[in-house]
């Protein structure tokens, strides 16, 4: 029973890709670039489609093979669909892409505020400036990503990122070192998570931690 296990892990990684309304669009494929030294991939939208479509998730386009059995979630929209930037989890990628760098292309915190999941309200609130109130909801949303079977890595380093930014917002600087340690643990040889923690733990009154932080790899 472990060899289709072996041959799905050998022949690369499973994508579930979906779109705004939740289906999934025909005609798409992801093209995946060689690894970087830790591991993450370049992905790329391929096939051929009536419309053309956008990446929106995983944020930076780019993904790590998985531990263990499962797919990459892979979020897609139409091209200049308006109505897409209005739902729930499109809004939340996009925004959660503004937070760590990239462009919102025009979401919306406003179809986020009755939001339930921990992810999207978290966000939505570190996007509105509520950094404390956002503390407790993404931390919850990084556990809960933590603690699945399969962990996903492209959605795990996102997280850790936002959680250590709202406490670090929040002036809880050594609790944000610990999370911005952990998407560190993610992209070894990234430097933005070395950078957001040693600037934690210079605000923690660590100079010689903070110093540490930015050569270790």
């Amino acid at each position: 029973m472990i060899w289709p296990l072996v041959f799905l892990l050998a022949a690369g990684p499973q994508f579930d890709i979906t779109d705004a309304r939740g289906k999934k669009p025909s005609g798409i494929t992801i093209e995946v670039g060689s690894p970087d030294e830790d591991g993450w991939m370049a992905l790329k939208l391929g096939g051929k489609t009536k419309v053309p479509y956008t990446l929106v998730w995983p944020y930076d386009g780019r993904a790590k093979n998985l531990e263990g059995p499962g797919a990459i979630n892979v979020l897609v929209i139409e091209q200049g669909d308006a109505k897409a930037l209005t739902v729930p989890k499109v809004a939340v990628a996009l925004l959660a892409r503004e937070l760590l760098g990239s462009s919102a292309d025009g979401a919306s915190v406003a179809s986020l505020e009755k939001a339930e999941d921990y992810w999207s309200k978290g966000v939505a609130l570190l996007y509105s400036k509520k950094a404390a109130d956002a503390v407790e909801p993404l931390g919850k949303a990084l556990r809960e990503r933590e603690r699945v079977i399969t962990r996903i890595p492209s959605e795990i380093y996102p997280a850790a990122m936002l959680y250590g930014r709202a406490l670090f917002e929040a002036g809880k600087f050594d609790d944000a070192a610990l999370a911005y340690l952990k998407a560190s643990k993610q992209r070894p040889s990234d430097m933005a998570p070395r950078k957001a923690r040693a600037e934690a733990l210079i605000k923690a009154g660590k100079p010689e931690a903070a110093a540490a932080a930015l050569n270790q790899h």
